[in-house]
């Protein structure tokens, strides 16, 4: 009978438990650690790319306003509010008062882009009175300081789908004229009472300037 188990049990420790790190009645030699293959979650990390840093932002440039220096830099560009591209009396007083806050940032800054971007070719009184004048200021060096501009709206009206009409009053402090040396060279004198006038303005995926008139001696 104990014959009978002995060899039951050999037969058990040899099938069975040869994987154990200690043999029944014997010393088995200890197996060790296996080579398994990296599972799926262990090689996600480990091919995983390092988070790259976060950009750091830019510093916003200071504006620094016209001198005898030169014309102002970084001086920022006015933004077209939403209410101004509307084809309503809202959007044309909205507009007009873009306009104007645009023509004095052309006196700040001797650039004309902005404003012929809201200005049709055909309104000569715009181009002879502000856009000429400031392109040939930059063309031979020099620039302009001041001619801030106060433009109160008096009547919008959208006259059809396609156009419309905006009278103004408008009061403008002395513009000064430097020459490319930094010399002073005159002034365009500010208004002593308000010019009056009236923006003559077509729609088309947003206002235009088409013509601008004087109501009232300048």
């Amino acid at each position: 009978m104990f014959a009978k188990f002995k060899k039951v049990m050999l037969v058990f420790c040899s099938g069975v438990l040869l994987l154990a790190t200690v043999g029944c009645g014997g010393n088995a030699a200890p197996v060790g650690p296996t080579n398994s293959p990296p599972t799926a979650e262990t090689t996600a990390t480990s091919s995983s790319p390092a988070p790259s840093p976060t950009p750091t932002a830019k510093p916003t440039p200071t504006p620094v306003p016209g001198s005898p220096k030169g014309p102002a830099k970084n001086w920022p560009v006015p933004k077209m509010p939403d209410v101004a591209r509307e084809r309503t009396e809202a959007g044309i007083i909205s507009f007009t008062e873009h306009w104007f806050d645009v023509l004095e940032y052309m006196y700040v800054t001797n650039e004309t882009k902005q404003l012929k971007e809201i200005t049709r070719p055909q309104c000569i009184e715009c181009a002879e009175n502000f856009i000429d004048p400031a392109d040939g200021l930059a063309n031979s060096g020099a620039w302009s300081t001041g001619g801030k501009l106060d433009a109160k709206v008096t009547l919008a009206v959208v006259t059809d789908s396609k156009s419309g009409l905006a009278n103004f009053r408008l009061d403008r402090e002395d513009l000064l004229i430097y020459d490319r040396n930094g010399e002073y060279n005159g002034k365009l004198p500010g208004t002593a009472k308000a010019d009056v006038g009236a923006l003559v303005l077509e729609y088309s995926d947003g206002w235009k300037v088409v013509n601008l008139q004087w109501l009232d001696s300048k």
